[in-house]
């Protein structure tokens, strides 16, 4: 799919926000409060993690459904160049086990790989070809029209339900007649690098443990793109999705609770999907992820601090958006310490040199305190946890061989997506064009 909204360069007030950003860091860290610059980010996000470990511990465990009549559903599955995974999905979409009748539509996109073509031998969709391009909010709004059933299933076309995935997800639906959708699990296909092993686990905590704690509060603020089910009349009544839109599978939540709708999920409800494989892919998908937040928090700024939406407004919504602020004001100090240790030590070098006195490069830099040895430790206990729990949630467990690529997760992951979301921000403060290709 792709999409591209115009912006408006400032690129001389993105310079001067750099400038300004870089000055009060560095006052703040050579005052000696860089400590607390970081561990403050941190101590926020721990506290909506231990909020959800209580939220999740109250709960209890949580059922598999035993409906055995369901709804009419339609599926419907947006594709655009997929050529190398479509046919992996409308597999895995045949192969479902749902007790009711389901109707398959593919909309093609606009494709020009030859995917088109071949999609014209399958047996068992409905296939409904866009000679344009209108990206997947415009292509499943098209096939919305023309869907049979009650429910609808939005799938991605490198996405992979389990059988009994849309038996679990659409029983959770008609539980209530106020939930407008489910949310699934997540899961990632075929991890077989560390770039996607480190996403695995991203996956896991997010789609895992924090999305079954978030849904215990009532804040869910996302249905994930790869698969999410829809009550239709619900998408109906708001009038599709958003067609101009970079994050159309967050701003429909957004809407439906602004409508009344409650949003669901199970975990029991697996969906395995592809993900980057390479940096330079992942850096466009997260760029427009968190864009994805600033846009609609512009669009939606009535939810923000709405006593009226409960705790998705008051506590969930602001953090996510304060979470990006967190990853300028952490890339900026890395970039300011990094710079000023390389400053140090050429000094250091030169000194040594200019005199003719030997020196060790063990004893140049500053040391690290028992002290904040300690904190360090302190913050990243409970985000084991969660890594351990989110596995336990996805039925599997954590070998030998995957605790260093945890410990690495921790080490490198995490600063990797501080730096996109300083990117994403100096992104947002220079209005660059929105795109997602």
């Amino acid at each position: 799919m792709s999409l591209n909204v115009k912006g408006e360069p400032r690129p001389a007030l993105t310079l001067l926000v750099i400038i300004a950003i870089g000055i009060i860091v560095g006052i703040v860290i050579r005052s000696g409060n860089y400590f607390w610059l970081m561990v403050i980010p941190n101590t926020f996000a721990l506290a909506l993690t231990f909020v959800i470990l209580f939220a999740y511990n109250a709960a209890g465990s949580y059922e598999k459904s035993s409906r055995k009549r369901l709804p009419d559903l339609s599926v419907i599955i947006p594709s655009y160049n997929s050529k190398s995974t479509i046919f992996k999905t409308l597999d895995a979409v045949k192969a479902s086990k749902y007790p009711g009748k389901m109707e398959v539509i593919v909309v093609d996109d606009g494709s020009t790989d030859g995917s088109r073509e071949l999609l014209k031998t399958a047996e068992g969709i409905r296939l409904l070809v866009l000679e344009k391009n209108r990206g997947k909010a415009g292509a499943i709004n098209i096939a919305l029209k023309g869907a049979k059933g009650e429910v609808v299933a939005c799938v991605d076309s490198d996405s992979y339900p389990e059988p009994d995935a849309f038996a679990e997800a659409v029983s959770v639906l008609m539980e209530d007649s106020g939930i407008g959708v489910v949310s699934c699990f997540v899961k990632v296909a075929n991890p077989n690098n560390l770039l996607k092993k480190f996403q695995e686990i991203e996956f896991m905590t997010g789609f895992g443990f924090f999305q079954i704690g978030v849904h215990f509060l009532d804040a869910i603020s996302v249905a994930p793109g790869p698969t999410s089910i829809f009550r239709k009349s619900a998408l109906e009544k708001v009038g599709g999705f958003d067609e101009h839109n970079i994050t159309e599978d967050l701003e429909i939540v957004w809407r439906l609770r602004k409508n009344g709708y409650r949003i669901g999920h199970t975990p029991h409800a697996v969906i395995y999907t592809e993900v980057p494989g390479d940096l330079g892919s992942l850096f466009k998908q997260r760029i427009r992820w968190y864009r994805g937040i600033f846009y609609n928090v512009q669009k939606h700024a009535d939810l923000l601090f709405n006593p009226k939406y409960g705790l998705f407004s008051m506590l969930v919504l602001p953090f996510s958006f304060a979470g990006e602020f967190a990853g300028v004001a952490l890339s900026f100090s890395f970039a300011y310490i990094t710079l000023a240790q390389l400053a140090w030590g050429a000094q250091y070098v030169w000194a040594a040199f200019s005199i003719g006195a030997p020196f060790s490069m063990v004893s140049a830099g500053p040391g690290v305190s028992a002290a904040a040895v300690v904190m360090g430790f302190m913050l990243v206990c409970p985000w084991i946890l969660v890594v351990y729990l989110s596995y336990a949630i996805g039925g599997r467990d954590i070998g030998i061989l995957d605790i260093p690529v945890i410990l690495l997760f921790f080490l490198f992951y995490g600063p990797l997506i501080s730096l996109f979301y300083c990117i994403t921000f100096l992104k947002e403060v220079n209005r660059s064009d929105y795109t997602w290709k």
